[in-house]
């Protein structure tokens, strides 16, 4: 990125590009942790007394049947998740418990077999289908020795797929289009002005109202962070959003933020608001409610 430049507008017409503005990308995988802790728990209690665990603690129920820890587990989209429960069981026997979604059992009778002590912790692992939104995932105790102490969930699920659209066929101001840099996508990436109010608006055409969540892919090769505003339909959404150095300006990484979005057509828009401008940016994929369309 040059030292100083002068200010440009610079409308990009989509059709004076060879690639498309619009890319369908497939969905992809995303792990997200739950601890027991910050479950609901019936008949257990949280504790810290054995080694091993993650975050502040687990959970021990007490010994009979019924007891259980529910989590809350959001899904971008519906389908067949992965479901992966740490526990802990010192006792010499296997415990079982029944695992249930949405208050249907998927694995009845499932066997938590013995670790070593209740400082050694295993993971049991299943599969099941999860609807897009919030899920209840709970595991219930089904016999009178009670559950295995238990440490977390990591529930494993698609993203809801991404429409991908490329910074270079989006309206700029105060902006550019460059091709000076490597492992960019498309015919280029877009390159700020070192001053602040250069913005890259880009239309955005999705199925379904609600929340979306937007990537945008960039590069700083500075040490210091370039914050961009993102403005929804003109209003702005996120302020000071960081887009921290990437190493060097051929290096890539991708920084999110949630918004709300309109069914239909929005405008999406980055602003940068630093005395540098923004970071140079490859794209902007968008993924959320009900997908994207392309």
């Amino acid at each position: 990125m040059p030292a100083t430049r002068l200010r440009t507008l610079v409308p990009v017409a989509a059709a004076c590009l060879a690639v498309s503005a619009l890319v369908a990308l497939p969905a992809r995988a995303a792990t997200v942790r739950y601890e027991a802790e910050n479950a609901t728990n019936v008949q257990g209690a949280v504790e810290a007394n054995h080694a091993g665990f993650s975050g502040t603690g687990f959970v021990n129920s007490v010994n009979a049947a019924g007891p259980y820890t529910e989590w809350t587990v959001n899904a971008p989209a519906a389908g067949t998740a992965t479901l992966a429960i740490r526990y802990a069981n010192g006792t010499g026997s296997a415990r079982v418990a029944d695992v249930s979604v949405n208050g249907t059992v998927v694995s009845a009778g499932r066997s938590f077999g013995a670790t070593a002590n209740w400082d050694t912790w295993a993971t049991s692992t299943l599969t099941a289908a999860l609807n897009r939104g919030d899920n209840k995932i709970r595991v219930t105790a089904a016999s009178a020795g009670g559950n295995p102490n238990l440490d977390f969930l990591e529930a494993t699920t698609a993203d809801a797929p991404a429409t991908e659209y490329q910074a270079e066929a989006a309206t700029l101001t105060g902006a550019s289009v460059a091709t000076n840099h490597a492992g960019y996508t498309g015919a280029g990436f877009v390159d700020y002005v070192n001053a602040p109010g250069g913005s890259i608006e880009w239309s955005v055409n999705v199925a379904e109202a609600g929340s979306h969540t937007l990537t945008f892919r960039y590069a700083n090769g500075t040490a210091a962070g370039r914050p961009m505003d993102v403005a929804v339909n003109g209003v702005t959404a996120v302020t000071g959003l960081a887009f921290p150095g990437t190493g060097s300006w051929d290096t890539w990484a991708d920084v999110r933020a949630t918004v709300t979005l309109n069914a239909g057509v929005n405008t999406v828009r980055a602003t940068g608001t630093g005395a540098e401008g923004g970071p140079n940016v490859d794209r902007l994929s968008v993924s959320g409610a009900g997908g994207a369309d392309g």
